[in-house]
């Protein structure tokens, strides 16, 4: 895990799951297909992407979540993991 240079509390580490790319190949990839990019602009997109899901599904199981508990919940690699699981389903069925 890095540390935050930022924030000398928070950490982040760069997860892949047995399928998926880390935040570096998925910016060498962008990049490659023309949209220049490094891997903490990649990790930014993918937490907004992650945002967005987490606010929608807290607003359709009427959670309340505080900011800070928001963000620990977009971090959390079990949460990502759900959420690629879910899509992998839809992808699958249509």
């Amino acid at each position: 895990m890095k540390k935050n240079s930022k924030d000398k509390s928070s950490v982040y580490a760069t997860v892949t799951f047995d399928e998926g790319v880390n935040y570096r190949e998925i910016a060498e990839t962008m990049t490659e297909i023309g949209f220049k990019m490094n891997h903490s602009s990649a990790r930014n997109y993918v937490l907004r992407v992650m945002r967005k899901f987490a606010d929608a599904l807290c607003e359709s199981w009427d959670i309340d979540l505080s900011e800070p508990e928001l963000d620990r919940l977009v971090k959390s690699p079990t949460f990502q993991k759900a959420i690629c699981e879910i899509l992998q389903e839809f992808e699958e069925e249509n």
